[in-house]
Order: structure tokens, then C-alpha cells, then sequence
């Protein structure tokens, strides 16, 4: 019998493997090989280039990582499956009017998912407030883009303001929406009320996904809309001055929220807030760095962000809190989580040498030009990132434990773990390559 389960062990270990690991490797150099050689695609529908087919992956892992934390029923499969074909088709689609569509379908699919599979009662306030937030700051930006294409434009697809002096008044407010529309879905500080709520409602595969691709989908957007300035006159850097101190001194702020947050998955919640923040510095530097900077944080956060909301989510199932005054003590009962959630919160550090850390050098980097007080802000803003970080492992693997039960991880949670912090680890040298 113990021969029996030593090798069925065995076998679920070279298959986890060769599934986790093997499969999306050669899945990657395949994109890349294509990609080279053959410069992407693009036929005036869909396109791809560097930054598309990075975040494609992502998606890819992160949804093929959420299917296996979550218990398999067909309804919530289908929703699933569905929000990843429509964020497949945002990050390769050129025409503007239907980035537009599937950019918004995909939260009206995680409107669905949160809605009918959340945890408790608050689910409906956390919808809704997701909802409302999308349909109030995208309604004017759909009319602004249609208004626009047939005034100035025949065409989805090639969209510039900044010739047309005429329609000056028009493209400011353009550019106050389309701002709007995407740090919404960052999100950005002072916009980012309905994530936490999100966050803490959603069930373990939901929040995943929100993190690790869905807040990606606003930085894209700013990303790809970018291309449409041909220069930038006063209104134009007058609104992004201002998106960009919103950013830095909004990373600041939510860090000190972090440092005293009581429940561990709205403190992972929020510190996607700062991630997201220091992303948008490197996307307003308008420099190459800075957006190659911004495209490896974005990878960097979906990668880290999702398996953080796995490991608390065990947390919470075998103490059935959140609270940190609950969590304590896990090292004593569980040494081998300890260490995964070290690493976890490693990588939410941008310790090195982990692409978080490149990340941030290259988009710290970009900002050359700031002045002090800028350099003072985003000092403390890794220091007090540092601090939540250290806390958040200290408070949960020490002090005196209220269960004095041993239990032990699932080999599925450890071999799902381990293959994500070797591919995590190793996945710099593809990018830098």
C-alpha cells in the first residue's frame, strides 16, 4: 500500500511538472522564436508586438493558475473562459473601438464572477461598486470616441489628435477621459476604492485574475492611446503633471495604509495600489526606459500578486480568518509555508535579484530629472514598501499561535508553488533577452 501511494506520488510530481513547468516554457520560446523571426502581426484587426504578447503570457499563467486553485464547477468555468478570450482580444487588437468593447466586457465578466460567486452578503456592495465606477468614467469616453472618429477620422484604427488645432476644446477632453478610463482600472489613488472591496469579496480565483491581469489592462490602455500624441502642448502636460504627483505621492499614502491594515488580503489588495503607482511614473516619464521599466513591473506584479492571494487563501482556510491578530505563530505549525510566503513577500519587496527589482531601477531610473522633494517622496515610498513587506512575514510566520494544531500543505500547493518561484525567478533572463 505505501509502495502504492509512494509511486502515485511520484507520478503527480512528473505530472504537475511537466504541466507547470515544461509546457509553458516551450510555450514561451515558442511566441519568442515566432515573434523574431517573423516581427509579430498585424492585418489592420489584430496585432501584437513585444508588449502584447508579454502580457498575453501573463494572462495565460495567471488563468491557467486560477483554474487549479478553484473547485471545478461548470458555470464558473465558462465565465472564466470567456473573460480570457476577451482580454486575449484586447491585447491584440489595434482598432481603438474594439479595445474599447472587449476592455469592458472583461469587467462585466468579473461583475458575473464576483457577483455570483463571492464569499459573503457584501459581494453586491462590491459589484456594484466596480460596476459604477466603470460605467461613470467609461460612458464619456465611448461618446468622446465615436464623436471623435467621425469628425476627425474615418477609421478605428488610426486615430490622432494633436493635428487638428480646430478640435483643440475636443481633445482635452479626450485626454481627461481617456486618463480617467484606464486609472480607474489601474487602479490609481483616489480612484481605487472599489479594489479592496473587490478584493476581499471576490473567491481566491477571482482576485487572482483581478490582480494579476485585470489591473495590467489599464496601463496598456494608457500605453497603446499614448501613440496617438504627435507632441504635447500645455493641457497635455498639465494633466499628465497631474496624474503623475497623484501617482507619487499616492504610493506614499497607501504604503502608510498598508503598515496599518489588520486583514492580510486588503493589505495584498493595497499594495497593488503602490505597484501600480510606481508603474505609472515610469509610463509618464515618456522615455524608452521608463515604459520598458513599466511593462517588466506589470509582469513582475502578475506574477507576484496572485500567488500571495493563494497562499492566504490557505491561511484562511485553515484558521478561517484573515485577521492578523489571528495569523501568528505559522512557522511553528508550518515551517514549509513560511518559507513560500518568505519568498513571496521577497518579491513583493523588489528584493533582489528578482525582476521587481530591475523593474524599479529602470523606472527610478528614467525619472532623472525630478527635484528633491520628488526624490524624497519616492524614497520613503520604498521604505515604507519595505516596512509593510517585513511586516506582513513577520507578523504571520511569529508570535504565539492560537492553533497549536500541526497541518500540513497539500503537495499540489507546493509543487504549483515551487514550479511559479522557478519560473518567476528565471523569467528576467527571457525578458532582458
Amino acid at each position: 500500500m505505501k509502495m502504492m501511494m509512494s509511486v502515485f506520488f511520484l507520478l503527480s510530481v512528473f505530472y504537475v511538472f511537466l504541466d507547470f513547468f515544461f509546457f509553458n516554457w516551450v510555450f514561451l520560446f515558442m511566441v519568442f522564436f515566432i515573434f523574431n523571426f517573423y516581427g509579430g502581426f498585424t492585418d489592420g484587426f489584430f496585432y501584437s508586438d513585444y508588449f502584447s504578447l508579454l502580457l498575453v503570457f501573463v494572462t495565460f499563467w495567471v488563468f491557467l493558475f486560477s483554474f487549479l486553485s478553484m473547485k471545478f464547477s461548470n458555470p464558473n468555468f465558462v465565465v472564466l473562459w470567456v473573460m480570457m478570450f476577451f482580454l486575449f482580444f484586447s491585447f491584440f487588437t489595434v482598432n481603438y473601438l474594439f479595445f474599447y468593447v472587449f476592455f469592458e466586457f472583461v469587467f462585466v465578466m468579473m461583475f458575473i464572477f464576483l457577483l455570483g460567486w463571492g464569499k459573503t452578503l457584501e459581494r453586491l456592495q462590491a459589484s456594484f461598486y466596480m460596476f459604477f465606477y466603470t460605467m461613470v468614467f467609461s460612458l464619456p469616453f465611448l461618446v468622446f470616441l465615436i464623436y471623435l472618429n467621425f469628425s476627425i477620422s474615418d477609421s478605428f484604427s488610426s486615430l490622432t489628435f494633436s493635428q487638428y488645432d480646430d478640435n483643440l476644446i475636443y481633445n482635452d477632453f479626450f485626454w481627461v477621459f481617456m486618463i480617467l478610463v484606464f486609472v480607474v482600472k489601474l487602479p490609481l489613488f483616489g480612484f481605487h476604492l472599489w479594489l479592496p472591496k473587490a478584493h476581499v469579496e471576490a473567491p481566491v480565483a477571482g482576485s487572482m485574475i483581478l490582480a494579476g491581469v485585470l489591473l495590467k489592462l489599464g496601463g496598456y490602455g494608457i500605453f497603446r492611446f499614448f501613440s496617438s500624441v504627435g507632441c504635447l502642448n500645455f493641457s497635455y502636460s498639465v494633466l499628465f503633471s497631474y496624474i503623475f504627483y497623484v501617482s507619487l505621492y499616492g504610493a506614499v499614502f497607501v504604503s502608510l495604509i498598508c503598515i496599518r491594515q489588520m486583514d492580510l488580503k486588503m493589505l495584498i489588495a493595497y499594495s497593488s495600489v503602490v505597484h501600480m503607482s510606481v508603474m505609472i511614473l515610469g509610463i509618464l516619464s515618456f522615455s524608452i526606459w521608463g515604459v520598458y521599466g513599466a511593462l517588466l513591473m506589470m509582469i513582475a506584479h502578475g506574477f507576484i500578486s496572485p500567488m500571495m492571494f493563494y497562499l492566504m487563501t490557505y491561511l484562511y482556510e485553515n484558521h478561517h480568518s484573515r485577521s492578523i491578530m489571528v495569523l501568528k505563530g505559522v512557522l511553528i505549525c508550518n515551517p514549509l509555508f513560511c518559507l513560500l510566503w518568505f519568498l513571496c513577500c521577497s518579491l513583493n519587496l523588489s528584493a533582489p535579484p528578482f525582476m521587481s527589482f530591475y523593474s524599479e531601477v529602470i523606472i527610478f531610473g528614467s525619472l532623472g530629472s525630478l527635484g528633491l522633494l520628488e526624490w524624497l517622496m519616492i524614497t520613503l515610498s520604498c521604505f515604507f514598501t519595505g516596512v509593510y513587506c517585513i511586516y506582513s512575514y513577520v507578523v504571520v510566520s511569529h508570535g504565539s499561535s492560537l492553533s497549536s494544531l500541526f497541518y500540513f500543505l497539500d503537495y499540489k500547493i507546493v509543487l504549483v508553488s515551487v514550479s511559479h518561484f522557478i519560473f518567476v525567478i528565471f523569467y528576467p533572463i527571457i525578458f532582458f533577452l
